[in-house]
C-alpha cells in the first residue's frame, strides 16, 4: 500500500511540476499580419467615414435642419 501511494504522490508532483512549467505559446505569424491587416483597414475606413461626414456638411451647410413632415398634419390635441 505504501508503493501505491508514493507513487501516487510522485505522479501528482511531476503532473503539477509539468503544468506549472508551461509556457504560454507566442503568436504566430500569420495571425500577426492579420491583425495589422486589421488595423490598417480600420484606420483607412474611420478616414474614408470622415470625409464623407465633411462633405455631407459642406452641401448641407453644418446647421442641421430635419425635413420631416408629420403624417398627418400636427395635432391641436396632443398636448
Amino acid at each position: 500500500m505504501a508503493i501505491i501511494r508514493w507513487r501516487m504522490l510522485c505522479f501528482i508532483i511531476v503532473f503539477t511540476a509539468i503544468l506549472i512549467c508551461q509556457e504560454a505559446r507566442s503568436i504566430p505569424s500569420t495571425l500577426a499580419k492579420n491583425n495589422e491587416k486589421h488595423a490598417i483597414f480600420m484606420e483607412s475606413s474611420k478616414q474614408v467615414l470622415k470625409e464623407i461626414i465633411r462633405r455631407k456638411q459642406l452641401l448641407q451647410g453644418t446647421h442641421y435642419e430635419t425635413n420631416r413632415l408629420s403624417p398627418s398634419g400636427p395635432d391641436p390635441h396632443h398636448h
